[in-house]
């Protein structure tokens, strides 16, 4: 299904309507003149500005050509036609890590490639680069001021005649164009029914590779069998999954243009991206059966969410039912070394996402929030170590952002990412809080408050954490704004685990607190009372469930006192104009 719906994306967008040619970033062009004697050299870079809220340098990227498609080199010396890096196009080298016949062989396979085909088909253009890469004197001039210059060398080189460019020459796209169908000649005892097409054609040795992130720089397969213990019933290497050339090329072109930047649809002029980095080698790659503005913004939901929920407010959605019915895809692919591995795909219509993502903004509104919702990579950071999403569990990522847009249970693994993170830093942040809400919202437990303080909430686990925000707000009253260590700096691990051997120690505190305070403890006397009320002993034990509980009882309380405008008297800190929620009277 994978590979079907991307070839079905590249025939819609008319991504391999010539299939002999792909669009490629070529670096450097080599100016030339009739009679192939070197002008001079240009880079094509230019200097992207980064989306809006980004900072950072202008990232620099390569003008994209059209160029023969390439073959795929493994470790044998095979030339690409017309468009080449500099170590076939000039035998050098920025590293110099080839000798120096090994680069000399490279280059006159190339030139040779070259040469023949501009005789063939009596091409001017091509006989003026031939003639070029024949010459050492001007070979030498390129590469003194390429060296100059500097370059990479994976960087691709082209060339510009009297400014014409070899690549675009007609009578060379002809040849190359016939030179690709005739290599693809049937022999009947290779024919294979292809997976994708169903017709009986012979099947591609070696499927195109794709720039995924984690991945090797050179690129990877999605379809590859490296190892006998992927084949299956006596079929070798790539047999066991049958796709014709034809239908190779599509997949891997509607793939590419996902996972590019810089992809635009041919036929309504919009980018075709679709894609966002969920971590250091996990990528989320979605599409539409048609052209969607609410897809096109999936991306931002890391980052700058607003936007996306600007896109749901549109008053011009409500225009668009006709296409509600469409199928939205997205999956989720990691990237090990050399080789790619699909975690996940998953399949909607493009309005059960748009209720989904609804959902899921209501889902991590906290009280007190600021009107923007909370961008899905800080959740997600918040659930590791100094923020570093590369530490994230395996899959964690992709099940929280498959969640969110196709409206599953959250896996279980998010609520004990959440929980632990809560006991190792000994608090609870407001993202953790808004990913706790999520899960439990997920899972449909409507005993779990959403947004705001529940004080009719009887559930146990969350009174506990209630109890706690109030034994914490006992004790600075007592003690002062000022301390180093609060109790729930030193106990909230153990308090939201082991609760019947914290909490007895937190009543004998509070009492010492309450005799300090006097008078002006009656407030939170009389609250520890209401949330204790109906709680008949502490339980020795929370489960994972009950800890997120707990957590968000602590968060909700604790918030609710900050939002709380104290009176203005001799005491600064006196509760008697706390404002109430849900209906709590104070005294």
């Amino acid at each position: 299904m994978i590979l079907h719906e991307l070839k079905a994306l590249a025939q819609r967008e008319h991504l391999v309507d010539d299939p002999a040619f792909e669009s490629k970033p070529v670096q450097w062009i080599i100016k030339l003149d009739e009679y192939g004697s070197y002008v001079g050299l240009i880079d094509t870079y230019q200097e992207v500005p980064l989306p809006e809220g980004k900072k950072g340098k202008p990232k620099r990227q390569a003008a994209m050509f059209a160029i023969p498609r390439r073959l795929g080199r493994t470790s044998k010396a095979v030339p690409d036609f017309l468009v080449d890096k500099s170590e076939y196009v000039l035998g050098i080298e920025p590293d110099g890590k080839r000798p120096e016949d090994d680069l000399d062989t490279r280059r006159m396979m190339f030139t040779e490639l070259l040469r023949g085909a501009a005789e063939s088909s009596g091409s001017s253009v091509g006989k003026a680069v031939a003639a070029f890469l024949g010459s050492d004197a001007e070979l030498a001039s390129c590469a003194s001021e390429l060296a100059e210059r500097g370059y990479a060398s994976n960087d691709l080189f082209t060339f510009r005649v009297d400014g014409d460019f070899l690549h675009d020459d007609e009578a060379l796209r002809r040849w190359w164009a016939e030179r690709a169908k005739g290599s693809e000649t049937p022999e009947a005892a290779k024919q294979r029914q292809c997976l994708l097409c169903g017709n009986e054609r012979v099947a591609v040795d070696k499927h195109a590779s794709l720039q995924i992130a984690g991945c090797v720089t050179s690129g990877v397969s999605l379809v590859t069998f490296n190892s006998a213990a992927f084949e299956k019933y006596g079929l070798e290497r790539n047999d066991n999954a049958p796709v014709c050339r034809e239908c190779m090329t599509e997949y891997v072109e509607g793939m590419r243009a996902l996972l590019s930047s810089r992809s635009i649809s041919a036929r309504t002029g919009q980018s075709l991206t679709g894609n966002v980095r969920l971590t250091g080698d996990t990528t989320a790659v979605f599409w539409a059966d048609i052209p969607d503005e609410l897809v096109g913004t999936l991306d931002e939901l890391m980052y700058a969410p607003q936007k996306v929920r600007d896109v749901l407010n549109s008053p011009h959605r409500g225009q668009r039912s006709s296409g509600s019915a469409k199928r939205f895809f997205c999956l989720i692919v990691s990237g090990a070394q050399g080789r790619a591995m699909v975690r996940r795909m998953h399949t909607g219509t493009l309005a059960a996402l748009e209720t989904n993502l609804n959902a899921y903004f209501n889902a991590i509104r906290l009280a007190g929030d600021r009107p923007e919702p909370k961008p899905l990579g800080f959740l997600l950071r918040s659930l590791v170590l100094q923020g570093k999403l590369d530490r994230l569990p395996p899959r964690l990522a992709g099940e929280v952002f498959l969640g969110v847009l196709f409206g599953g249970k959250l896996p279980r693994l998010v609520l004990s990412a959440a929980v632990q993170r809560n006991r190792a830093e000994q608090k609870v942040t407001s993202e953790r809080a808004a990913l706790l809400q999520l899960y439990f919202t997920s899972h449909k437990m409507k005993e779990v408050p959403q947004m705001s303080l529940d004080t009719e909430s009887t559930d146990a686990p969350y009174r506990l954490g209630r109890l706690l925000s109030v034994y914490e707000r006992l004790q600075l009253r007592a003690q002062g704004q000022n301390l180093n260590r609060t109790l729930v700096d030193r106990y909230f691990g153990a308090a939201s685990t082991r609760p019947g051997t914290v909490f007895p120690q937190l009543v004998r505190l509070s009492q010492s607190h309450l005799r300090k305070l006097g008078l002006k403890g009656d407030y939170l006397q009389g609250l520890i009372t209401r949330i204790a009320d109906g709680i008949e002993s502490f339980p020795s034990m929370l489960t994972l469930e009950e800890q997120g509980r707990f957590a968000l009882g602590y968060y909700h309380q604790r918030q609710f006192f900050f939002r709380g405008k104290p009176k203005e008297d001799n005491d600064p800190m006196t509760e008697e104009t706390v404002p109430t929620t849900q209906g709590e009277t104070q005294a």
